[in-house]
């Protein structure tokens, strides 16, 4: 049992060791209802790639249920003439500008996704003061592992967009179970089995010492008295 444990131990850390995606550390809670209002307008295709647009919005309506806070996405191929030359401080001084335009509270966030040339892009977030209460840093990079990982599968355009969108909340929104959290839990187990073993070792014994008094006794009764050499046990047992 020991062995099993320690071997579901290293397959579990080696599968963790492979994922591309950045754990979430923390349980998260949701933004309260009333803090982002809901806006019809869910994105924004600039390069004409979503050719099944209600998919990608149903991923974004459940990052939206999950987090508290709607998204809003960006696709483009370059903002202000820039595509590789737009720097970070442009870019966020633009999603400033095109939340402003778009919404009236704090609770909404603005994704980026920018490929200036094929196979070649940036990302990029803005968000609400309140929305970066629930969509922190690690939250953020999150997002961005996502799309890493799905941008160099065979997922069509619809489909990428709402796999970044839907996969992100469930992840960020549940603590990822960590190395420690495996090793803690696999050290758990082989205690419990120690423990559990060191006990059935103690009762065995007892039983086996137990067994053996009886056959003594048994054996002590069924002799015949005058054949007992001990001559207190003759006198014990001669009524």
């Amino acid at each position: 049992m020991i062995i099993i444990a320690l071997l579901t131990m290293i397959g579990s850390l080696g599968a963790l060791s492979l994922d591309p995606i950045t754990v979430s550390t923390t349980n998260r809670s949701p933004l309260k209802a009333g803090i982002c209002v809901e806006s019809p307008e869910w994105y924004e295709d600039n390069v004409q790639w979503l050719t099944k647009p209600s998919s990608v919005i149903t991923g974004l309506k459940n990052f939206y249920k999950k987090t508290g806070v709607q998204p809003y996405v960006i696709i483009s191929d370059q903002i202000g003439g820039k595509g590789e030359s737009l720097t970070d401080e442009e870019a966020q001084a633009y999603l400033e500008e095109r939340y402003d335009a778009l919404f009236h509270d704090e609770g909404h966030l603005i994704y980026l996704f920018l490929e200036y040339e094929s196979g070649v892009y940036k990302q990029y977030l803005y968000l609400g003061n309140q929305a970066a209460s629930v969509i922190d840093h690690e939250a953020q990079e999150i997002i961005y592992d996502y799309a890493d990982y799905y941008y160099t599968s065979d997922l069509d355009d619809n489909t990428f967009f709402f796999s970044i969108f839907n996969e992100s909340a469930d992840r960020i929104m549940r603590k990822t179970t960590t190395s420690q959290d495996i090793i803690q839990h696999t050290v758990l187990i082989i205690g419990v089995i120690v423990v559990i073993s060191v006990l059935g070792f103690i009762m065995l014994r007892k039983k086996k010492y137990d067994l053996k008094q009886m056959e003594e006794k048994r054996k002590i009764l069924e002799t015949p008295i005058d054949n007992l050499e001990d001559e207190d046990l003759k006198n014990k047992y001669k009524d």
